[in-house]
């Protein structure tokens, strides 16, 4: 039986320490189509105009967590897609380390806070 699926990219992130909640994960899937050629449809014969035909590879990006499911999709198909997917991939990977450095700024303040409630109850 031929695999329908070979993967270049096929990982599984877990999210949470040990110990938290579990569920929250991200998948990440590119599809390796290295080997797989031209595609050509069920019905195809040597007169269709649509045989054979190129397909995109098949790319998960799913990003998960106990409540719920984002996935996204990227397209390969056009110069202008590619385009666009790495454009949303990099203004994620940008969104992120943003979103890090106020979680980093917000806990120190947190912090100060707790300290200061501590030294009202002393």
């Amino acid at each position: 039986m031929v695999m329908p699926y070979r993967a270049r990219i096929n990982e599984r992130w877990f999210l949470n320490l040990p110990g938290f909640h579990g569920g929250a994960n991200v998948v990440a899937y590119v599809e390796d189509t290295a080997d797989r050629g031209l595609q050509y449809g069920p019905n195809c014969d040597d007169d269709c105009e649509q045989c054979p035909y190129n397909f995109e590879p098949r790319m998960i990006l799913e990003i998960a967590d106990c409540n719920g499911r984002v996935d996204l999709e990227f397209d390969v198909d056009s110069e202008a897609g590619l385009a666009n997917s790495l454009h949303k991939l990099d203004t994620l990977i940008a969104a992120l380390r943003v979103f890090r450095e106020g979680i980093v700024a917000e806990a120190e303040l947190y912090d100060e806070r707790e300290r200061e409630l501590a030294a009202l109850k002393e």
